[in-house]
């Protein structure tokens, strides 16, 4: 009779993470279930001239860097003339089979088209028509990916292939907007059997690739490795965080009796060279990578939810600790081995010289539903900056353009449209870019925890990562699996 494997100084870790997957599903589950329909008029609806919609902040005056074709994306949206939002693309599926999950990972937008993952496929919708751009059938379900996109509107991910051994160990690149494979390759990772898959990432020129035992590097225009890390006895590679720089988070212990410590190193992109590491204290038991530049960490000190940021100079020393205070501010990261993504929170952003994050939810309005953005200092670790959502809204951070943050408000009382806007760390100023309302067959992609959320080319696109089939009356009901919204104007 067998039970496995033997133990090994990952085993217990492993498994745990596999729990919390578990109980991530079903509490996403429970929240879908759970969603009151918003009752709309007529579905999508503009709403123009209201107060405040000229915004009380100033232009984003920052102009966007210079960047190379195969630098990873940092754009800086503009303000839309128009403050009316409308649908401007989406994506469905029909296919999915009654009372079962279905994952949906990844999510992408250039300035021509949505692009959505769902299981084996990558389909793509023209933003502005909402037609049908492209689909690509994959050999195997998404099992890797990356939020990172090139300027030229490329992306990677990982798939499996059903035709050989099933493993997920095809890495490709993408063209987006064509929906054209610039080349794959096969990495050399292999079914540990605890459910643990590959990590990818993406630095300028390179595409980045690490699993339990090993690491590479990939040329991003010919698919040529360019280097390759081995695990050593006492390390694994936990994990990469690309961006404009390469940090790796090494999974360390010495023995099976003792708890996995965790390593952050800077890795050279082009070489694979480390550059310097930072120890984790060994009382942390879960470390995310928040931002590799500058580096940001977010950690779990004896617990499971995130208590504590790090953040780290360019050469790896400590900074400061910014303490979210027994749950009073909140910091999501995805602790699911599953996907290996080390970089996974949502609703947290970095830039300007500081951390931004949502408070806990607090009592405002008739539907007793409010938050606020709150940004810390990365040298003191002290706060700096708030901003209310207001009575009966929840604000959550996106993405830095700029010198500003992007900002996602959502109405919680069936009343109150949604809206994108930009926030001014210097002034506390915030300007709207647009209102908006979604259809209740969407709403569910508006729980930033649960969904992707992308803002470019002044619209703001939802995706799911799971959807659960639904049958009305015999017929199969079209799953929302992502959307996009911009100005009408």
């Amino acid at each position: 009779m067998s039970f496995g494997p033997p133990p090994s100084p990952f085993t217990q870790s492993t498994r745990v993470a596999e729990e919390r997957r578990s109980r991530r599903v079903k509490v996403w589950g429970s929240a879908v279930l759970a969603l009151v329909a918003v009752v709309c008029v007529g579905g999508w609806f503009l709403i123009a001239g209201l107060p405040g919609s000229g915004g009380s902040g100033t232009e984003n005056k920052a102009a966007a860097v210079q960047q190379a074709p195969d630098d990873i994306r940092e754009t800086v949206e503009k303000r839309p003339r128009g403050a009316a939002g409308h649908l401007v693309a989406s994506v469905q599926d029909r296919g999915v089979k009654p009372n079962q999950n279905q994952e949906t990972p990844g999510t992408w937008a250039t300035d021509k088209v949505l692009v959505k993952g769902n299981d084996d496929v990558l389909q793509a919708a023209e933003t502005g028509s909402g037609h049908a751009a492209w689909r690509r059938n994959l050999s195997g379900s998404i099992c890797a990916w990356t939020k990172h996109v090139t300027v030229d509107g490329r992306t990677a991910i990982a798939f499996k292939d059903k035709k050989k051994d099933g493993g997920c160990n095809r890495l490709a690149l993408f063209d987006l907007d064509s929906g054209r494979k610039v080349w794959q390759v096969v990495i050399p990772w292999k079914d540990s059997g605890f459910g643990e898959l590959p990590n990818v990432t993406m630095t300028r020129g390179v595409v980045e690739s690490s699993w339990k035992t090993g690491s590479a590097g990939y040329d991003m225009n010919s698919g040529k490795r360019l280097w390759e890390r081995k695990a050593t006895a006492k390390c694994r590679e936990g994990g990469f965080s690309g961006g404009k720089t390469l940090l790796l988070r090494m999974d360390c212990t010495t023995s099976i009796y003792e708890p996995t410590r965790k390593v952050i190193a800077k890795i050279d992109p082009r070489t694979g060279a480390e550059k310097w590491r930072y120890n984790v204290a060994k009382k942390i038991a879960l470390t995310f990578i928040v931002s590799s530049e500058p580096p940001v960490l977010a950690v779990a000190a004896g617990e499971d939810s995130i208590s504590d940021l790090i953040s780290l100079d360019e050469r790896g020393k400590y900074r400061a600790t910014v303490r979210l205070d027994g749950g009073h501010y909140e910091v999501d990261c995805d602790d699911a081995v599953v996907y290996s993504a080390v970089d996974d929170c949502s609703d947290i952003a970095v830039g300007d010289g500081q951390v931004f994050i949502n408070s806990s939810e607090e009592v405002g309005g008739s539907n007793h539903q409010t938050n606020r953005i709150v940004s810390f200092d990365l040298g003191t670790g002290k706060p700096v900056v708030k901003f209310e959502a207001g009575p009966d809204q929840m604000i959550y951070p996106i993405r830095m353009s700029g010198d500003r943050l992007l900002a996602f408000r959502r109405g919680t009382d069936n009343y109150a449209p949604f809206s994108l806007v930009s926030l001014d760390p210097s002034t506390g100023n915030e300007t709207v870019y647009f209102y908006f309302t979604v259809l209740s067959q969407a709403m569910d992609l508006t729980y930033t925890k649960f969904s992707d959320v992308v803002v470019e080319d002044g619209r703001i696109f939802f995706g799911s990562n799971m959807v659960r089939g639904e049958v009305i009356k015999g017929q199969p009901v079209p799953e929302w699996l992502a959307f996009g919204v911009g100005s009408a104007g």
